[in-house]
């Protein structure tokens, strides 16, 4: 049936083993229409949320602002996507230990208003809400190695800017690396795919030196924090295991599937990962003010398509995501609906689904990352 440009696939008779396995792909058509093609899945994906993250406030006017919880949980609950929602508990300190310093923890811990930077913070109850954070991702493993089930866990503060023993960029720990450090503990290799529109330098950082975790990176190049050049291959043990894409300016969906298909994908089926954790910003999207990408929210929901069907052919259904940036209210909760929604079979209306990087901009770069790392993978 086809409802707004969504072709929706009811019948699952050709499915095995009760399971619907999602197809979603974008094509122009001769009326220049987006087409998306959803097949319902058997099993929904768990949502962790906590109504304490939408009490976090930087301060007036800042971008990072608890409407962006507002947004979201407002879609998703007009949807009929809020079947099942977990609020957690927050992490231990041995969960923040597992990726941040001792002196870090404590200084998180003790300080108020004091300014990790410009634009971070640390005010009477960033500690709580935090470690409230970091207990999000923590309890989105715990169900998704328990269920068996993609989970998302629907945070904020972010955290992949911090690193070790720093914070910065809206970020005090890092809940994706808190997260893959938990799942390490019951698998033997993980991958991060971050696909926000800045590096994750703390995220680099903690992983660098190993080759237990896969990181990836797609994010404009010469924007906030400055690292994530290409050739930031890792070190030691670590070489080859750090894969950074910058992009330039206006790149859009064709560059992201461009780099998805021939460098993203071929890299995450030889390393065989157990499991996934996705480091989901939206502000790659063309209606973000905080990059100059062009991504849509089609081309959010077809990078999820590849990495859902990755997740139940090879792990099980080890997708974990994590809620990363993304500072439009409108683009930030329907692709945040989107994903949860295809889970479910559920049509989710794209307000902001243009396509506006048809001709692989970012080609050139994509293949300079490529190139690069052909020397540790078969590319």
């Amino acid at each position: 049936m086809l409802y707004n440009g969504w072709i929706m696939i009811e019948d699952p008779s050709q499915m095995q083993d009760l399971f619907f396995y999602i197809t979603l792909f974008h094509r122009k058509c001769a009326s220049t229409h987006n087409v998306i093609i959803l097949m319902a899945h058997s099993a929904p994906m768990v949502v962790v949320y906590h109504p304490q993250y939408a009490t976090h406030i930087q301060y007036r006017y800042h971008p990072e602002s608890p409407f962006r919880m507002e947004y979201i949980i407002k879609k998703v609950t007009s949807l009929g996507l809020k079947q099942e929602i977990i609020e957690p508990e927050a992490a231990s300190e041995g969960d923040i230990l597992a990726v941040h310093r001792p002196t870090y923890l404590e200084k998180i811990r003790s300080s108020t208003m004091k300014y990790l930077d410009g634009e971070t913070v640390i005010r009477e109850d960033t500690y709580d809400v935090a470690m409230l954070a970091a207990g999000g991702a923590v309890t989105a493993v715990n169900e998704t190695y328990l269920r068996n089930r993609p989970s998302f866990a629907i945070v904020r503060p972010p955290g992949h800017h911090a690193g070790p023993d720093y914070g910065g960029g809206f970020c005090y720990f890092n809940n994706s690396a808190i997260a893959a450090r938990k799942a390490l503990k019951m698998s033997s290799r993980v991958a991060i795919v971050d696909i926000d529109a800045h590096h994750g330098n703390g995220t680099q950082d903690i992983f660098y030196e190993t080759s237990k975790v896969l990181y990836i990176s797609t994010h404009q190049f010469g924007i906030y924090p400055g690292t994530g050049r290409y050739n930031e291959a890792g070190r030691g043990d670590g070489e080859g295991y750090n894969i950074n894409i910058p992009l330039p300016a206006r790149s859009g969906d064709s560059t992201y599937l461009y780099a998805f298909e021939n460098l993203v994908m071929p890299v995450l089926k030889e390393f065989n990962p157990d499991a996934i954790i996705v480091s989901l910003g939206v502000d790659a999207h063309y209606r973000d003010d905080m990059s100059g990408l062009e991504l849509s929210s089609t081309g959010y929901l077809e990078l999820a398509a590849l990495l859902q069907d990755f997740s139940e052919k090879y792990m099980k259904n080890r997708l974990v995501y994590v809620l990363e940036g993304g500072y439009n209210g409108v683009p930030l909760s329907e692709v945040v609906a989107g994903i949860i929604g295809r889970f479910e079979g559920k049509k989710v209306h794209l307000q902001y689904g243009d396509i506006r990087d048809e001709s692989i901009k970012g080609k050139e770069y994509v293949d300079r990352s490529r190139n690069f790392f052909s020397q540790y993978w078969k590319l």
